[in-house]
């Protein structure tokens, strides 16, 4: 599935992977032709980073 949207660094998304709202920022390498990012997670105080698939990101609605 194709997604419809560009991530852009810094920007805040929902990772459906994770369950978490994570942080974009860098895209690190493609996988087989799917681009990976790195994330870091915007909740707690450890601040984890994690490369994930750029389809498991998915934009907040804006409030």
């Amino acid at each position: 599935m194709k997604s419809k949207f560009s991530i852009e660094r810094g920007a805040a998304y929902l990772c459906v992977k994770l369950g978490e709202v994570v942080t974009a920022m860098q895209q690190v390498a493609m996988v087989k032709g799917h681009p990976m990012w790195e994330v870091e997670m915007a909740n707690g105080p450890n601040k984890k980073r994690y490369i994930v698939p750029a389809r498991a990101l998915n934009p907040l609605s804006p409030t």
